[in-house]
């Protein structure tokens, strides 16, 4: 053995071990400061088969359902991406529809709610503007249509709301809330916009209408400062029918334009100038 003496250390130049020598030996600084190596790991990703010899089962079908759902979700991604895009275009543009077929300002936002949807689809149909189709996989999923449902189309009852949301414009946070019924059967040349205050018992028209239907579709927060309307047959008495109920926080001036979207309701959503019960 050919041995080479360091302080404390013999080494073992034929087979590279380290020996001792009898004496107390101190590893170098060089080798404390070296952590223990870990050791290496392989990752390896077996197939059904090997599994299944290794006695580690997993089960195929199983696999199976979650590769179709992966492939499934991978497909309606780019789907819902243009569904997404078809939808707020045509939703920009029937709510355009909407304001100029009533006059109303740019500025104003629409949101609508029931027999409300229905007649801004029906009012973008008229302007010959169409509703995108929804994609199959989108269908499949449960995907809800744009625009009105079969349910606000069938239903009795409807909101439209009108507000400015432009935090720039010096009328941020006037809204006017409408809430009609289609089955009132008033004639639209007999409709009568009617402010529900104390003035010739208007007041005991709005305690009446105010516990009706269409005032539980009407916002709530609107404040001591709302005004309040209501779209009858004329009349102002407790017993009067009431094709609306209008709530306005800053908008007074728009209650003729409520009054005119009340007025076509009967010539967008078939059915609406037939008998009705009214509010109560």
């Amino acid at each position: 053995m050919t041995g080479i003496v360091g302080s404390s250390i013999l080494l073992d130049t034929t087979t590279g071990m380290v020996k001792p020598t009898g004496a107390s030996a101190r590893p170098s600084t060089a080798i404390a400061s070296q952590a223990p190596r870990p050791p290496l790991t392989d990752i390896v990703d077996l197939s059904d088969a090997a599994r299944l010899k290794m006695g580690r089962e997993k089960p195929t079908a199983l696999s199976a359902e979650r590769d179709q759902e992966i492939r499934r979700v991978g497909a309606a991604i780019p789907a819902m991406t243009d569904w997404a895009n078809a939808t707020s275009d045509y939703m920009g543009k029937a709510a355009d529809a909407f304001r100029a077929t009533f006059g109303l300002s740019d500025s104003i936002s629409i949101t609508t709610g029931g027999a409300g949807t229905a007649m801004m689809d029906a009012i973008a149909a008229s302007k010959g503007i169409a509703k995108p189709k929804m994609p199959s996989i989108l269908v499949e999923a449960g995907e809800s249509e744009v625009g009105a449902t079969a349910e606000d189309r069938k239903a009795g009852t409807g909101y439209i709301g009108l507000s400015i949301t432009d935090q720039q414009d010096s009328r941020f946070g006037q809204k006017l809330d409408i809430a009609f019924n289609r089955g009132t059967g008033i004639a639209s040349d007999a409709m009568a916009l009617v402010q529900l205050d104390d003035r010739q018992g208007a007041g005991a028209l709005a305690r009446s209408a105010g516990a009706g239907s269409l005032a539980k579709l009407l916002s709530s927060d609107s404040g001591d400062d709302a005004s309040l309307f209501a779209v009858t047959d004329g009349g102002s008495e407790p017993n009067a029918k009431v094709a609306a109920a209008i709530r306005s926080v800053g908008m007074d001036d728009a209650a003729t334009s409520a009054l005119a979207i009340i007025k076509a309701v009967g010539r967008y959503l078939p059915g609406s100038t037939g008998d009705g019960t009214g509010s109560r």
